[in-house]
């Protein structure tokens, strides 16, 4: 298993896997529905932030296959705290064939030497609060909840 940067050879892979990791938090809850060509958005937003200075898109790779993905970023803080900057995974998946076997362990190390690298200490991420795959995985890695993210549906 190889852990890279994504390079433009990567992104139909990074597109199939973003796709099965949006259909699974679709299936879990109504709030997640995609639009119509999904792919060719999706992929347009993949390609800006590949380019962004202050984003990493990362593959997992197995045998040239993308089987995973995670795009972190450094964020600017309000000017109202003393933190300048954070980090942010914005999204972090693994195929489900390929879960539960150290691969998104691995992905994160990159991220957490790539955040250290950038003097970024403070990390922040949203779950999906019944998403009972991804929870469990960032609270094993030391992740706390601060703040609950409520919704009301008009």
């Amino acid at each position: 298993m190889q852990i890279v940067s994504a390079q433009d050879s990567h992104v139909p892979g990074i597109v199939e896997v973003w796709e099965e990791f949006s259909l699974f938090h679709e299936d879990m809850d109504p709030r997640y529905p995609m639009v119509d060509n999904v792919r060719s958005g999706y992929e347009e937003h993949l390609r800006n932030l590949m380019v962004d200075a202050d984003t990493l898109v990362l593959v997992a790779l197995d045998s040239g296959k993308v089987v995973g993905l995670c795009i972190a970023q450094v964020k600017k803080s309000s000017p109202a705290f003393k933190r300048e900057s954070f980090g942010f995974i914005d999204e972090m998946a693994v195929k489900a064939e390929y879960r539960r076997r150290g691969i998104g362990t691995q992905i994160l190390g990159k991220i957490l030497d790539w955040f250290k690298s950038r003097n970024i200490d403070m990390i922040e991420l949203d779950v999906a609060a019944v998403n009972q795959v991804g929870y469990p995985f960032w609270e094993r890695h030391g992740f706390k909840a601060y703040v609950h993210r409520l919704y009301l549906k008009t």
